[in-house]
């Protein structure tokens, strides 16, 4: 089965075109074999995501037409980019025939740190501003626990098993560990700014989701806090009635 995975969840575009199934390398569950990868930074995801994906099915040498499954990330991020890679996914969808997955940002972004047996627990850390973070722990087999929204003072009290995460030294990923790296060091481990362990991938959404069919209509966005959008018209005395 031949995959177009896809998200614009953060900064970062990134689109991988992969195959999954009996015909792909490894075993089991693991048959999943990443033919192509396009990440561009871009703070345009509506310019950007759809000739990122044309690129990388010409790098993988298919097309389109051959797409099998297409594969979305449905946040948590930024409000704009979580929409604009939902429309273009069902679009995509609908276009080709092609079933559609969801995957979420912070599992793929746990997902190539949790590749190494060195790391029993990973947590996945993205800026949410607003002087938040969007956060999830992970173990080897999945998710520990539900996606926290909380400053980086307050992360460490809502982390669910909180002491035996660091008894285990847990290792934290994403732009979120990387701005508040001096608050949040105390749970664990922070690679260096530049490691591409901090960036969310398509690769780490091939890697980690779950591949069964969804209806479009459960392909929805993981905004996790309400959107900015709805807090200005809160905040906006015209708004009201």
């Amino acid at each position: 089965m031949l995959i177009l995975a896809l998200d614009s969840s953060t900064g970062v575009v990134t689109v991988a075109v992969a195959r999954a199934g009996e015909d792909a390398p490894g075993a089991g569950e693991a048959r999943r074999e990443v033919l192509a990868e396009i990440s561009v930074p871009s703070r345009g995801a509506s310019e950007t995501l759809l000739p990122a994906a044309h690129a990388a099915l010409k790098l993988a040498g298919t097309d389109l037409g051959e797409m099998e499954r297409i594969l979305v990330g449905v946040g948590p991020g930024t409000f704009t980019g979580i929409r604009i890679a939902l429309a273009a996914a069902r679009a995509l969808s609908l276009a080709t025939g092609a079933a559609l997955s969801r995957n979420s940002t912070l599992n793929a972004l746990a997902a190539p740190a949790s590749l190494d047996a060195g790391n029993p627990d990973v947590l996945a850390v993205l800026d949410a501003k607003r002087r938040q973070v969007f956060a999830q722990r992970f173990a080897s087999d999945g998710p520990r626990g539900e996606i926290l929204c909380a400053t980086p003072g307050e992360l460490a009290a809502q982390l669910p098993v909180r002491e035996e995460s660091r008894e285990k030294d847990m290792l934290l990923v994403g732009d979120g560990a990387v701005r508040y790296r001096e608050e949040l060091s105390g749970l664990g481990r922070i690679p260096a700014d530049a490691s591409p362990l901090h960036r969310v991938t398509a690769t780490g959404h091939v890697l980690s989701a779950d591949l069964a069919p969804v209806p479009a209509r459960e392909v929805v966005p993981l905004y996790v806090r309400e959107p900015d959008a709805e807090v200005r018209r809160d905040l906006n005395p015209w708004s009201r009635s």
